[in-house]
């Protein structure tokens, strides 16, 4: 029993106010996971019968008095305990009575947390992981083929080409009408390109006229502009924030980390332009996401990037390099797998000295998210769709030359989930190296177009699998330190 005027205590993401809207997908620039946060956790009953710790739960000490548990095969969320809510935890070591764990000074509160995260399940009745089915399609809108920088990391073939206004409406239409007719209740769209603000009088015409599409068409709406942050006016972001459009910036470093590997057409530096633009963003009211996307020129400088992030309350995702034909003739972005463990390590201890509000565990990750299972990494071939500058319908945009209809003639959804389609986004159980692992419905076995690449496989699992798996647990214990920021924290 704990002692006297020692509560025990246990921490959870639903202890922070607005603990939904602080959770942080990595998909601004990638097809999105199954849309939500963390599952939805029902109040656990506590109907007498005898409890038992969950196997394989991951226990990661947060300081001398706490420890942070996530359970893999439960359903999301991190829990921290405090000494003597850890004492209650050891009872479950074996199955015995929940009335043991009522001994304790909130011992009750302590239980029903353990329940809900699936730490401790009753006996005979280990935890069922609900895999989401989205209600909300997501599709790329490439409003433009044109761009004012030289990235070698980027997969598109550029041209001078850009979306008309026809198309542009053409688009929404076949959109708001496929995501009707399968079923989806939302409909989320990304400007992106080339370099989407190039087209900025056709993408804010194209987004007034989503808005009544889907008000017609019962259909809940978002947007974000992906952009490389160097030709946003004012005006113009005077206008998202009107619109209410979200925007992402790339951002690879500060100063020549960026400029190496995010040049403008005549090999001029962009930085300074970029830093310069999300000033001004956070002025005019649109504070931007931050994507970083990781190379081995910049994987040095990925933490000074958190800190600036940091500094001013923004968020930021991490994307490792993805392989690609219009990369391959720069032999110098390939990071080795230890070299990117370091550069990680570097940013997590700059969250760790300023930890956010907000959750790193769908930021932080690559494709390897901890927010809630699945069964698929990401959209492709289900609820994402792309629509390039022509109206071309195609699966994904690192495939965005393999089209699979028109908008015009197509229901998009259906067109991408043509099983004869080139890309296969497998079931993660249908992955070789996956099946039997800890992680598989977090990671669900990474990009299934990076795979092929690397592989000549949709079957196997990811190259970066041994990456995921050791990130993972610190990454846990960062969610953490989170919790007892930003939760509230009693001692012992």
């Amino acid at each position: 029993m704990n002692p006297p005027g020692r509560p025990a205590l246990a921490l959870s993401a639903s202890d922070i106010g607005d603990a939904q809207e602080l959770l942080v997908r990595s998909c601004e620039d990638c097809a999105c996971p199954p849309s939500g946060g963390e599952s939805e956790r029902a109040e656990p009953e506590l109907d007498g019968r005898p409890l038992v710790r969950t196997p394989g739960v991951l226990e990661l000490p947060v300081d001398a008095e706490h420890v942070a548990l996530f359970s893999p095969s439960g359903n999301g969320g991190v829990v921290v305990l405090n000494t003597a809510a850890r004492a209650i935890f050891d009872l479950f070591t074996r199955a015995c009575s929940p009335d043991r764990a009522m001994g304790f000074t909130g011992g009750d509160t302590v239980l029903r947390k353990l329940l809900a995260h699936d730490i401790v399940h009753p006996l005979g009745a280990p935890p069922s992981q609900q895999l989401p089915k989205s209600h909300e399609l997501t599709a790329w809108l490439h409003v433009t083929n044109k761009c004012n920088l030289r990235c070698p990391y980027c997969y598109v073939h550029k041209s001078g080409e850009s979306m008309d206004s026809d198309t542009a409406r053409e688009s929404v239409t076949a959109l708001v009408r496929s995501a009707v007719d399968n079923g989806f209740t939302s409909l989320r769209l990304k400007y992106a390109g080339g370099e989407a603000s190039l087209n900025a009088d056709v993408l804010l015409g194209l987004h007034e006229y989503a808005v009544e599409a889907c008000t017609v068409a019962g259909l809940k709406l978002s947007a974000v502009l992906l952009s490389n942050g160097v030709a946003i006016s004012r005006r113009l972001a005077q206008e998202l924030k009107r619109l209410d459009i979200r925007v992402m910036i790339s951002l690879d470093g500060i100063g020549e980390a960026h400029d190496a590997q995010r040049p403008t057409l005549t090999g001029k530096p962009s930085a300074a332009r970029v830093l310069t633009t999300i000033d001004k963003l956070c002025a005019e009211g649109v504070p931007p996401h931050l994507s970083i996307t990781i190379t081995s020129r910049n994987v040095d400088a990925v933490a000074e990037v958190v800190r600036f992030g940091l500094d001013r309350d923004l968020t930021f995702s991490f994307n490792f390099f993805r392989d690609n034909d219009c990369a391959s003739a720069f032999t110098d972005l390939q990071y080795e797998e230890q070299a990117l463990l370091d550069g990680l390590r570097a940013a997590f201890g700059e969250i760790e000295r300023t930890l956010p509000r907000w959750s790193v565990l769908g930021s932080i990750l690559d494709r390897g998210q901890l927010l809630r299972p699945r069964s698929r990494t990401c959209g492709v071939g289900d609820d994402y769709v792309v629509i390039d500058q022509r109206g071309r319908i195609a699966q994904c945009h690192m495939e965005l030359e393999d089209a699979a209809g028109d908008i015009r003639t197509t229901d998009p959804v259906l067109a991408v989930r043509d099983p004869a389609r080139k890309i296969k986004n497998l079931l993660v159980d249908e992955k070789a190296g996956c099946r039997d692992c800890t992680w598989k419905n977090w990671c669900a076995g990474g990009c299934a177009v990076a795979t092929f690449r690397a592989t000549g496989r949709f079957d196997v699992r990811s190259p970066n699998c041994d990456i995921y798996r050791t990130i993972y647990p610190e990454a846990v214990r960062l969610e953490g330190l989170r919790l007892l920021a930003h939760a509230g924290r009693t001692p012992g």
